[in-house]
Order: C-alpha cells, then sequence, then structure tokens
C-alpha cells in the first residue's frame, strides 16, 4: 500500500511538471502551436489545462481556425441506417483530394460520429452541411448536429403544431454580419403541403432556456417548397412550386441577415436541381444522360447565362449516379444514393470535360460500420463540409 502511494505521488508530481511546462509558454506562441493541429486533436486538447480550454474555446481561436478549415472544405457522408426499430446516423467525412490528376485515386475517410435512436421512425436530412453543422429530425424531433464536435442541440419544440395533419421544411444558414447560425422553418396548412407559415430559430453560443421560434413575415404563402435548399453567403434558395402546381416554378430566397425573402426570376428551362457553382447560384437541368448548367451572374439585376450542355459518359449513367454538389474548383460531384461493398464519388471537370474517380477508404472497413451495412439504405452527401471545433451551449 505504500509503495502504490509512492507511485500515485510520482505520477501528480510528473503530471503538475508537464502542466507547469505547458503553461509557461507564450500565451501567443501557444495559440499558434495549437493552431497547427486537427480538429479532433483540438477537441481532445481541451482536457489538457486550463489554458489551453481556454485558448481553443475562445471565440477568437474558433473564428481563425474556420478561416483555415474553410479554405479546405471536405466531403461528408451521411449514411441512414433503418432496422427494426433501430435507427442510426453515421457521419464520415473525406478530403476532396482534387490536385490529383489521375482518372482513379483514393483518399481515407474518417468516422466523424454515430447517432441513435431505439424508436420507429427514419432520421431526416434537412440541409446540407454549411459551416460544419447539419440539421435533421427523427419524429418530429428538430435537431443540429456538429459531427467534428459530436454536439447534438435539439431545437425548441412547439407545442402548436400538430405533427399529424402539419408538416415542417428547415433549412440551416449562417448570418455572417451576426455570426449566428439560424433555422429557417416554414410550417404547413392542416392537412395540406402549403406553407402558411415562417419562423426562424438562432442557435446561440450562450443557448438560453427561454429560446423560442420567432415569426418572420414570408411575403408569399400557399405553396409547396422543395425539401433541398443552397445556401451561398448568407442566403438560402429553394424552389417552390405554386398554382398551377405542374407548370409553375418559383425560386424564393431567404436572407438571414435581413430575414426577408425574395423571388428570382429564372430561365424558361425547368431547373433538376440547384447548387453553389464557385460561389454563385446554378441550376442544372438534366435530360436522359446529358445536362445543361445555368449561372446566376448577377443576383441584383437577375441574370442568368449558360454555360453549356454536356454529355456524361453512358458507363457513368449506368451506375445510377445522382448529382449532390460542386466542389470549390467547378467540379460537379456525383455519387451513390445507397450503399454498396466500396464507394466511390465522381468529379466531372466542365472545363475539361473528363470525369475522376476517387474511392473513399476506411469507410467499408471501419469496425462500427462494418457490423451495421448490411441495414444501410441511403447515403447523403455534402461537398462542402468543413471541421468547426465551435460548441453551442
Amino acid at each position: 500500500m505504500k509503495i502504490k502511494e509512492t507511485e500515485d505521488n510520482t505520477n501528480e508530481g510528473v503530471i503538475t511538471t508537464v502542466k507547469s511546462s505547458l503553461d509557461s509558454i507564450p500565451l501567443d506562441l501557444t495559440t499558434q502551436i495549437l493552431l497547427t493541429f486537427p480538429a479532433k486533436s483540438l477537441i481532445e486538447f481541451t482536457c489538457v489545462s486550463n489554458t489551453w480550454y481556454s485558448i481553443i474555446r475562445s471565440q477568437m481561436f474558433v473564428k481563425t481556425f474556420m478561416s483555415t478549415s474553410i479554405s479546405r472544405p471536405r466531403v461528408l457522408l451521411t449514411f441512414k441506417r433503418n432496422h427494426n426499430n433501430d435507427n442510426e446516423l453515421l457521419f464520415f467525412s473525406s478530403p476532396h483530394n482534387s490536385q490529383v490528376s489521375n482518372d482513379s485515386s483514393s483518399v481515407v475517410s474518417r468516422h466523424e460520429m454515430t447517432i441513435s435512436k431505439t424508436s420507429p421512425g427514419d432520421y431526416i436530412i434537412h440541409s446540407p452541411s454549411v459551416r460544419g453543422f447539419i440539421c435533421c429530425s427523427h419524429q418530429h424531433q428538430y435537431m443540429v448536429c456538429n459531427p467534428t464536435t459530436r454536439q447534438v442541440i435539439k431545437l425548441p419544440a412547439d407545442h402548436r403544431l400538430d405533427h399529424s395533419t402539419m408538416k415542417c421544411y428547415m433549412h440551416l444558414g449562417y448570418d455572417p454580419s451576426s455570426d449566428k447560425y439560424k433555422v429557417l422553418r416554414m410550417v404547413t396548412q392542416p392537412w395540406s403541403n402549403l406553407v402558411s407559415e415562417h419562423s426562424v430559430y438562432t442557435l446561440e453560443r450562450q443557448q438560453s432556456s427561454n429560446s423560442s421560434w420567432r415569426r418572420v413575415e414570408g411575403g408569399i404563402s400557399n405553396y409547396i417548397p422543395s425539401s433541398n435548399g443552397v445556401y451561398i453567403n448568407g442566403v438560402v434558395y429553394y424552389e417552390a412550386r405554386v398554382k398551377p402546381w405542374i407548370s409553375s416554378v418559383i425560386l424564393i430566397a431567404f436572407d438571414f441577415g435581413s430575414e426577408r425573402f425574395g423571388q428570382i426570376k429564372t430561365p424558361e428551362e425547368r431547373f433538376s436541381c440547384l447548387a453553389n457553382y464557385k460561389g454563385k447560384l446554378a441550376g442544372l437541368s438534366f435530360l436522359g444522360n446529358s445536362f445543361s448548367l445555368w449561372v446566376l451572374d448577377d443576383v441584383m439585376e437577375q441574370t442568368w447565362s449558360k454555360a453549356d450542355t454536356y454529355i456524361l459518359s453512358h458507363t457513368l449513367w449506368n451506375l445510377q449516379l445522382k448529382f449532390s454538389g460542386t466542389t470549390d474548383a467547378g467540379e460537379l460531384v456525383f455519387a451513390p444514393s445507397s450503399f454498396s461493398d466500396y464507394f466511390e464519388v465522381f468529379y466531372f471537370d466542365i472545363k475539361e470535360k473528363t470525369m475522376r474517380r476517387v474511392k473513399l477508404e476506411g469507410v467499408t472497413n471501419d469496425k462500427e460500420f462494418r457490423c451495421r451495412r448490411k441495414h444501410l439504405c441511403y447515403v447523403s452527401i455534402s461537398c462542402d463540409h468543413v471541421d468547426n471545433i465551435s460548441y453551442m451551449y
């Protein structure tokens, strides 16, 4: 027993010495050193000392790290598993590896986090990654997740809503002017898909139990929104159908800063999906194995230009891939919508009209993933995911 006490005292002394050495390094130098580490390491480093915790959790450090993180976006893969009453979302991320010039290559994926529920009902992904955050729901419990920190923020329930007769659409966004993340919610009329109410919820770093949804004037109502939106520089764009339902499609823009809606005129050609193309809103029109790309050159003047019409190879078309977004370099990303024994992402270079394929290593051989993969049925992909070390309390 005496020997054990001696060992413990020795260990405590070593730890104290190490902490003293760390704390003796100048604060500015410590900050610069920590900024060279990846996000996952920084999350672990918050346990090293109070000084490191304060540095890494500081708003200035988070902003500086984010500015670097945005310059190296990643692919976020969200695998949805539904087996009996076991429902899960498994998040993996991979680098784009845009520097590779050959037609086929591979990158290593990493498992970010898993969230699960043991109850009936699928998880629903409401928006792609916005600066590292994802909006999803399960059985009318809406939440915002940060795969980097593994934090799950539950959005407040609205007891006015009857979820058996009403439906909610959600879009996640970020207001650069206030440095705040917000969720736009559209609520439909009872027994109808027509939107009748718009509201906004603001995610605060010091979250209050009294935080609630705030109603905003939509300027337009009685429409059916598309489930997917595109976030670009503080604005989310999404399509909506109005009367007559078959032919009338409008493009709505919501500014998260002013919390106001606008309407964008579109070309006569019907869009199959929207995308962020080099920081501008783009619309893609697919017809068979060909597609056209339109780019909104001027938001104020609402002028569009047609880039070109492109032909996808029959080999790629036969793989039944879906369009998943774009990269900063302007490549169009295509990926499977369901799980297979190995997972590949395809990048189409518009300028060169070439296709490259990237195999994502580390997904199928992940232990947690491997024991569940036979029940995986759906894959959602975000092309501009970034590591975000900020926490919401």
